[in-house]
């Protein structure tokens, strides 16, 4: 009886670490796809930004 209790408990810490395992890559694939989503918008919007900051910059100092 405590042989096939010990093999079950076995068998569900087996199955704990195989899922956290796959969980944790879930979330690394998950930061990369954010991560790589936020450098596309830098980048395609980063000139746009720039020219805006230079333009107020600009009448900031046309204003002094």
């Amino acid at each position: 009886m405590l042989n096939g209790l010990y093999a079950r408990v076995q068998n569900q810490l087996a199955q704990l670490r195989n899922e956290r395992g796959a969980t944790a890559i879930e979330y690394g694939l998950l930061a990369a796809l954010i991560a790589a989503v936020i450098i596309a918008v830098v980048a395609f919007l980063g000139e746009n930004l720039v020219a805006v900051f230079e333009f107020i910059a600009d009448e900031i100092g046309d204003a002094l």
